[in-house]
């Protein structure tokens, strides 16, 4: 098994008040990390469930929310203009501003939670979402490389090795699975049937199952 650095390799992104998120690069898996709030919740995906790893960047604008901001905030404006310059109706009209202040609170808060520049780290099993930003992405990239990587480098040295001395099949439905998940190539796959199979395999002129294999004339 391939050895990781000591202490593990970990990126953190805290989000006052809300929490944080962790990813740590663990022996056995990609350990996954959530904080919001009163909740934590705290997962370990196997390396044999991370394949194919991939990033993508999102953006998102909450385009209505903020149209009800601004609308809201005129609001707020005329309370308090109603509150400085109308003497009879001051009461009402502070009344009508703390509604619409505390209204106006609220939708900025949910907006911005939905104003999001995110990161995410996709894998077989799931998506995890980072905070994007120029100062960051460097640091995320070189993190999602690492996991990677590394990921290859385990399965391979878990997997991609074949015994020509025990039942083929199974060996075989393995090297196709490292190579629809990306961490062999053809031509390694090929190589290794050929290892596994011996001389007949992708023969044409030799007789023989789906895996190349000539059949007992006993």
């Amino acid at each position: 098994m391939p050895a990781l650095p000591s202490p593990p390799p970990t990126i953190r992104q805290v989000y006052p008040p809300l929490g944080y998120t962790q990813l740590t690069l663990q022996e056995t898996g990609l350990q996954v990390e959530e904080k919001r709030f009163f909740n934590r919740t705290e997962i370990l995906i196997s390396y044999e469930d991370l394949m194919p790893i991939g990033v993508a960047r999102q953006h998102s604008f909450p385009f209505r929310l903020t149209l009800a901001a601004l609308f809201l905030t005129f609001g707020c404006a005329k309370a308090a203009y109603m509150v400085v310059t109308l003497a009879g109706q001051r009461e009402s009209a502070l009344w009508l501003l703390l509604i619409l202040g505390g209204l106006l609170l609220a939708i900025v808060a949910f907006a911005l939670r939905q104003w999001r520049h995110d990161f995410v780290l996709t894998t077989a099993r799931g998506n995890i979402a980072l905070f994007d930003s120029r100062r960051n992405r460097s640091a995320l990239y070189d993190f999602a490389n690492l996991v990677r990587d590394h990921t290859i480098l385990y399965l391979r040295e878990q997997y991609a090795e074949v015994d020509p001395t025990q039942p083929a099949e199974s060996q075989l439905a393995r090297l196709d699975w490292l190579q629809q998940v990306g961490v062999l190539n053809k031509t390694q796959v090929e190589q290794r049937k050929t290892r596994l199979l011996g001389k007949f395999y992708g023969s044409q002129s030799v007789p023989g199952n789906e895996f190349g294999l000539a059949p007992s004339v006993n």
